[in-house]
């Protein structure tokens, strides 16, 4: 099992904290979004050298932070950062994970201790990690069942036919990650450089070419912060938490 993480963006909304470093490298009590999460992979299992992260921001600062601490991930630049959306940042590390099952996570979040193995101990293709909950928003990324089985993934489905919002962490099994990748290298052609990865997932699992599960992870803490003063209160809650 290999792990991606997304971390190509600028993280505008974190300014003044991120003029001179991606959102990834921004310290949450004294320790990056990027440490931590490759504190719970391998508290999970997954070592750094099995680790792919997309780069294009500051693409320098992750490398310089990753040969400091002594971690051979491997870093794969995303040069259309700034211009396409962040479905290229998977697309440009198809090369270092093809063939490989691999966890997939957005470089913003921080998760806690239980997050990851309940992901990794789930069964099927692919399981998407899903905080099941009836308060959902125009913003937030929808998931909707079918049968026991994720049917849709957008921020314009209707939240009163949803089960939950989709936190950016996700399971795909080798042939899952062959089925993704075809489907987002048809992006560019058809003009959506604007689109999330999920509309990937989206379109797969609609047509039925792909098995999509989820896994709730309503009852694990996850923090994903855009701004600062998200990064605020989540300083706070982690200050509490001990």
């Amino acid at each position: 099992m290999k792990a991606l993480i997304l971390a190509a963006g600028v993280g505008s909304r974190l300014a003044p904290l991120t003029n001179d470093r991606p959102k990834a490298l921004v310290d949450v009590l004294g320790r990056s979004f990027l440490l931590r999460q490759l504190d719970r992979l391998a508290a999970a299992g997954i070592a750094a050298r099995d680790v792919v992260i997309v780069g294009g921001y500051r693409v320098d600062q992750l490398r310089a932070t990753l040969a400091r601490e002594g971690l051979p991930c491997t870093v794969v630049l995303n040069e259309r950062y700034a211009e396409w959306n962040n479905f290229y940042s998977v697309l440009a590390a198809e090369k270092a994970l093809a063939g490989h099952a691999y966890v997939q996570l957005d470089g913003d979040v921080i998760l806690d201790e239980k997050l990851l193995p309940r992901l990794l101990a789930a069964p099927g293709e692919v399981a998407l990690a899903v905080d099941v909950r009836p308060e959902l928003d125009e913003e937030t990324m929808k998931v909707r069942l079918a049968d026991g089985r994720a049917a849709a993934i957008s921020k314009q489905l209707d939240p009163a036919t949803c089960a939950g919002e989709y936190i950016g962490i996700t399971k795909l099994s080798a042939a899952a990650s062959t089925a993704v990748f075809a489907e987002l290298a048809r992006f560019p052609a058809e003009g959506l450089t604007h689109e999330y990865y999920e509309y990937a997932f989206d379109r797969l699992m609609s047509s039925g070419r792909v098995p999509f599960s989820i896994v709730d992870v309503h009852d694990c803490s996850v923090l994903e912060i855009d701004t600062v003063a998200d990064l605020a209160v989540a300083e706070d809650i982690l200050r509490r938490r001990g």
